[in-house]
């Protein structure tokens, strides 16, 4: 099917657009992995570990990593 979208310039524009965003989709899960593997060895196992890697990879991703590796404690980065 891709070849045959492919063959055609709104086809190829489709397939471009698909490749871009899942690029996107695959950068924000990295971070969102690195900043939960951050948090986990900074600050071990807790219960809101996922949601706040999350927000935290969602809004200054490369802010909150530096806030962590500074030793931001948990009330800080919560808010």
């Amino acid at each position: 099917m891709n070849d045959v979208l492919e063959q055609t310039e709104s086809g190829r524009e489709i397939a471009r657009r698909n490749r871009e965003q899942g690029l996107e989709q695959g950068l924000e899960r990295g971070r969102v992995e690195v900043i939960r593997a951050l948090l986990k060895a900074k600050y071990g196992e807790f219960d809101d570990l996922d949601d706040l890697a999350r927000q935290l990879a969602d809004h200054d991703s490369d802010g909150n990593v530096a806030r962590i590796v500074a030793g931001a404690t948990l009330a800080e980065l919560r808010h």
